[in-house]
């Protein structure tokens, strides 16, 4: 299958450049990967690949896949990052494109030095390994809407869907990327699709729409991927006219495409997808419905989208998103779960309060963040970027706004004007930093649940009011998880009563009955008869929750 994607780089004639204009050709190309390759030869483990640039990014992909390697792509480059690279054993070498980092890690293979003392062997003939790795990546979500995890694709999915895309999009000759090429994103459509299709990578440092524009004439980019957040500053910038445009990362405003239609005279194609699904759909007008891609089936359950494909992880996927679906594989995206804000019992989509406040003369840019003290109402607060030479922008335009077309309770009490959003490198928003800059410093919280015998299989445990397990469970009501109450209160009454018992296999008859609330005082029951534990948690006398534990 490799085999496959490496040959179809310049079909019809190899001497064609892969990268940039008139140097490294298709040829040199594969001389590099099998340079890389021989260079990883003989040792077992994954690859983490950290190239910034597609210059040593992309023979350093295939150089790996061709030595039978998994390819794992970081979330970050920071240091702790980096650091627990180092302590895996499962990593056998980090091919990276920072000269400074070369020293930090005996496992660090600087591709930029190592293609440079490459012998030249374009000549030869191509390599065959005995057997491509099984799992071609392992990558990490985003972690939008929870915590970041890790996600693996197999050659069999990441060359199927590939092929798919490369019959769903036209042709390119040159591709320009703005999206890190250690995102899915990045890596499918800024490296894979342009190889597959035989168009030239524009290898770039470029973030200022000016740099960009100045690229994109320069090497005759005539398909540029990117993400909503990158468009935005470009569509108030001076571009070139008539560009193909892939965006995804995030989801595109309506106003946004039309302006890059109108305004630059793009021809926009929106992708819906995650890192788990791949590419799921497209559509090329904002008021369009979506399309799913062939061999894509999509189902709403309760209105959640159900992905099943054959480069799907696990083949089926059920994501945080609503849709609602249309005749001839057609769907409305309703937004995500997570973006429904809940106040006082009323309801409205964050993106459609962020699409009001852009709405506004003078506003660039808006982000929406909810914030709630434990066991209090959440709120809404924004930041809003405004245009330095626009028209005046105030707290009573934006409020005036809300005001207009929603309930009061989602007038923000918090509107900070800021000269930029903080987002990610692949373009979302970055919570933490967004939260630091409208002063929504996080209290202090705690892990623990003090738990204290007051009899034989009697306890007390007595629930903090800060404990860190109420946040978000549920919105304007506090209320303890059920795992958290079997793993932090029941299962270290166990162990204090019953030191002999060393794990818990499962449990039976579990039920809960009653919520929990913080600064609440449960009883705590533990029996073991005949081999059988049971247990029962009470407040004020009435049962919360009881169960049977199976233990060794």
């Amino acid at each position: 299958m490799l085999s496959d994607l490496l040959s179809s780089l310049g079909r019809s004639d190899r001497s064609q450049p892969w990268v940039d204009r008139d140097r490294e050709t298709q040829l040199d190309l594969v001389a590099h990967a099998r340079g890389i390759a021989a260079l990883l030869d003989g040792r077992r483990g994954r690859v983490v690949l950290s190239c910034g640039q597609a210059r040593s990014y992309v023979p350093g992909l295939l150089g790996a896949w061709l030595a039978g390697a998994t390819v794992e792509l970081l979330p970050n480059v920071q240091q702790g990052t980096l650091d627990r690279v180092d302590a895996d054993e499962d990593v056998a070498y980090v091919l990276h494109d920072v000269a400074a980092r070369q020293a930090r890690s005996p496992k660090a293979i600087y591709v930029p030095g190592a293609l440079a003392n490459a012998r030249d062997s374009t000549g030869a003939a191509e390599p065959r390994p005995t057997a491509w790795p099984e799992i071609a990546v392992r990558l990490t979500t985003s972690g939008t809407t929870e915590r970041p995890k890790y996600v693996t694709k197999s050659m069999a999915q990441l060359i199927g869907e590939i092929d798919v895309l490369a019959a769903v999009f036209p042709g390119a000759r040159c591709v320009l990327s703005t999206v890190p090429l250690s995102h899915f994103y990045g890596l499918v459509f800024g490296v894979l699709l342009p190889l597959r299709l035989g168009a030239r990578i524009v290898s770039h440092e470029a973030l200022l729409p000016v740099d960009i524009a100045a690229i994109v004439e320069r090497e005759s980019v005539d398909l540029l991927i990117s993400t909503p957040a990158h468009l935005r500053a470009m569509a108030a910038a001076a571009m070139p006219r008539g560009l193909r445009v892939i965006s995804s990362a995030a989801r595109m405003p309506p106003d946004l495409h039309m302006r890059l239609a109108t305004d630059h005279g793009w021809h926009v194609t929106d992708l819906l997808g995650s890192t788990e699904t791949g590419v799921i759909a497209t559509r090329h007008h904002p008021m369009h419905p979506w399309t799913a891609l062939p061999g894509v089936k999509l189902s709403a359950p309760d209105d959640r989208l159900v992905v099943e494909s054959p480069w799907c992880d696990g083949a089926r996927v059920e994501l945080d998103d609503r849709v609602e679906l249309r005749q001839g594989g057609t769907f409305e995206y309703l937004g995500r779960s997570g973006e429904l804000v809940k106040i006082a019992g009323k309801r409205a989509h964050a993106h459609a309060i962020e699409a009001t406040v852009l709405a506004v003369p003078g506003v660039t840019d808006v982000a929406l963040v909810v914030h709630a003290a434990v066991g209090k109402e959440p709120r809404v607060a924004l930041a809003v970027c405004v245009a330095t030479d626009g028209p005046a922008v105030g707290r009573d335009d934006i409020t005036g706004v809300i005001r207009q077309q929603f309930d009061a309770v989602f007038v923000p009490k918090i509107i900070k004007i800021v000269p930029r959003i903080p987002r990610t490198e692949r373009g979302k928003l970055d919570t933490p930093a967004m939260r630091e800059l409208l002063g929504l410093h996080t209290t202090a919280t705690t892990h623990h649940i003090p738990v204290r015998r007051v009899g034989p299989g009697q306890y007390l445990a007595d629930i903090p009011h800060d404990l860190v397990f109420f946040r978000g469970h549920f919105d304007g009501v506090a209320i303890l998880p059920g795992a958290v109450l079997i793993e932090r209160v029941v299962w270290p009454v166990v162990r204090a009563e019953l030191p002999e018992i060393n794990a818990l296999r499962g449990i039976r008859r579990l039920r809960f009955r009653r919520p929990v609330f913080p600064d609440q005082q449960l009883s705590v029951t533990v029996k073991h008869d005949h081999g059988r534990l049971t247990f029962e948690v009470s407040c004020a006398a009435s049962v919360v929750a009881s169960g049977q534990l199976l233990v060794d």
